[in-house]
């Protein structure tokens, strides 16, 4: 073996290998990552992550999906004990918003690649979309949520939600350096000036 790589040793390389990425990209973004860089950080040879990933963008791939999963697990938790429509409706955008203020390299990962993006943006007919506009129309005939297109709250919603994230993410500077509580704040103010419209009569 090459002189300073060391040797394999663990039992489920890829899963070490997929959370010590995870890991990176987290804390110090995407350009943190190597596959030199993810040997070293794993304690495996400079050989071994590419007997799970053939390259940087593979494993970025993989990473994407790991945190997919991690949004949609928040987002779920979010709305398991919310007693109403509208408090699930407001709960999905405050955890939405807070995974970009407290994980934007991954928030900025998820949307750059495709294969994943799509839970949260852009199909018609995702799951997740078609939860939200039955909550739309649940919350309608709760007499929570005025009566309107659903399919035009919904987009409203996305556009608010989505917004709110990527210019936190992009560190606008209006809202650059919020905290996960500020986030969160944020993001209910702004769903309950969605609720109530901003027009005087």
């Amino acid at each position: 073996m090459a002189g300073g790589d060391k040797p394999y040793h663990h039992g489920n390389l890829r899963e070490t290998l997929l959370e010590t990425a995870f890991r990176l990209v987290d804390s110090d973004g995407v350009d943190a990552i190597s596959m030199r860089a993810l040997a070293r950080e794993a304690g495996v040879s400079s050989a071994a992550p590419f007997r799970h990933f053939a390259d940087k963008q593979v494993l970025l791939d993989a990473v994407a999906e790991e945190a997919a999963a991690e949004l949609e697990r928040k987002l779920d938790e979010a709305t398991a004990e919310c007693s109403d429509a509208l408090t699930q409706f407001r709960a999905m955008t405050v955890a939405y918003v807070r995974f970009a203020a407290e994980h934007p390299a991954l928030f900025d990962l998820i949307h750059s690649t495709e294969s994943v993006s799509r839970r949260f943006l852009g199909e018609v007919k995702d799951e997740r979309r078609l939860k939200l506009i039955a909550l739309i129309y649940e919350g309608q005939n709760a007499g929570l949520i005025p009566e309107a297109d659903p399919e035009l709250i919904a987009l409203t919603s996305e556009a608010l939600t989505h917004g709110l994230a990527r210019m936190i993410v992009d560190r606008h500077p209006r809202v650059r350096n919020l905290s996960s509580e500020d986030a969160r704040k944020l993001a209910l103010a702004a769903t309950h000036l969605l609720q109530t419209g901003i027009g005087l009569s």
